[in-house]
């Protein structure tokens, strides 16, 4: 059977671009998702920064149950694609 996920949980990912020393690098970032709880007491949730292994892989904005998990318990999650990533810093 499949799991049943309340659509307030689950965050949409941004593709996102910033600064780096070797010019400019991608990602997406993930918001906290839950519509049952919200943080009162800090003006940015903690970030966790997600790095994928080896250079010929790259990140993607399908499901991932890992990054659903921190977000739906308040995290931000922005999963990189460095420079040398499949589709990124490669003449």
């Amino acid at each position: 059977s499949t799991p049943f996920i309340p659509p307030g949980s689950v965050s949409t990912p941004k593709a996102i671009r910033f600064p780096c020393p070797l010019g400019e690098a991608y990602g997406y970032y993930y918001p906290p998702a839950n519509d049952q709880y919200e943080c009162t007491t800090e003006p940015a949730p903690p970030l966790l920064v997600k790095a994928h292994g080896g250079p010929t892989a790259c990140a993607s904005t399908s499901m991932n149950p890992g990054i659903q998990y921190w977000t739906s318990r308040g995290f931000a999650v922005l999963d990189v694609d460095y420079g040398g990533s499949t589709g990124y810093g490669r003449d």
